[in-house]
Parts: C-alpha cells; structure tokens; sequence
C-alpha cells in the first residue's frame, strides 16, 4: 500500500505540470542594454561604425559565400563592436551554413537581445517616446529585421530620426528613434 500511494504521489507531482503554460526564457534586457549603453561611453566609441573596413570585410565574407572567414572575422570584430547586431546576424548565418549549431545561437541570441534592447527603450511611436539607439545602424538593423521599407525618413529636433515605413503587412507606420547619442558622439 505504501508503494501504491509513494506511486500516485510521484506520478501527480510528475503530471501536475502537464498543461500548464511554459515558462518562456527572455533576453536579460539589462544585460543588452547596459552592453549598449557602455559602449556608447566608451572613448573609441564609433556610432558610423557600419563604414569601418573590418566590418565591411565581414560583410564582403558572408557573400563570398567564405563561411569560415566569416565566422573568424566576424568573432573579431564583435570583439572591437560587440553592439553590432548586423554581424551578430551574418555570423549566426555563417555559422549555421558550417553547422556550428552553438556559435550560431550565440550570435542569433546577442542579435534578437541588442534588437530588443532597442524596442524596449520606447514605444517608437512619437518623438518622446523614441526608441532610444546609439547608432543609426541600430535603426536600420531593427528594420530590415521586420521587412520594414523606409518610404521616408526626416530629422526632427531632438535629435529624433522620424521614420515612415511600410511594413509587409501593407501597414505604413512612422516610428521614431531618438539619435541623441550618435550625434553628440559625432560632435566629438
């Protein structure tokens, strides 16, 4: 009998789970976002660093279809621009096409929480509710990463990059990104 019951109890604290809705994991968003911040303050710090040769050689890399020298020049880069979600992007695509399944989730991770990290600064909605990003890159990565077409984009005061998009969807949205950081930094 003792049996019996231990029996029941194990199976109704094994089954109690069954149906109920799964905890899903998300992105330390304060991780991503202190990441970005900090390198934003950092005295290298480069906001047009989409025009820096050894990004572009990644880049260059990735369509040359050289998925190897991708990964390698990728790794190397992220270690000078770790924010750079782009190539976070590109070496998860290189590392997926090698089958290196944990570099290539490494880098989809770091892209989607950098990515996020953005989302989460605003709503994107009106210029006081920007998203907050430290690199027009930033702007554009976010989205490309949504099929997102710029049909128009203008500077307001603010600094604040007015966006108007047409999304897939055939939905037209303006969003706006608060560039306050990358243009201080240029001022530099």
């Amino acid at each position: 009998m003792n049996k019996a019951l231990c029996l029941l109890l194990f199976l109704g604290t094994c089954l109690s789970g069954v149906g109920a809705d799964p905890v899903v994991p998300q992105p330390d968003i304060s991780f991503f976002s202190k990441l970005r911040m900090d390198y934003a303050q950092r005295k290298d710090f480069n906001p047009g660093w989409k025009l820096d040769e050894d990004r572009q050689a990644v880049i260059a890399a990735y369509q040359a279809k050289d998925y190897q020298k991708t990964v390698d020049l990728a790794e190397h880069w992220l270690a000078r621009c770790p924010v750079d979600a782009d190539v976070h992007n590109v070496c998860s695509a290189a590392a997926t096409a090698l089958g290196n399944l944990k570099t290539a989730t490494h880098h989809l991770y770091f892209a989607y929480g950098l990515m996020e990290s953005v989302t989460q600064s605003g709503d994107g909605l009106t210029p006081k509710t920007a998203f907050r990003v430290i690199s027009v890159s930033e702007e554009y990565s976010l989205l490309r990463e949504f099929g997102a077409q710029v049909t128009k984009q203008s500077l307001l005061d603010g600094p604040c990059d007015k966006m108007d998009c047409k999304f897939p969807s055939g939905k037209e949205v303006s969003l706006y990104f608060d560039v306050s950081i990358p243009f201080k930094a240029e001022q530099k």
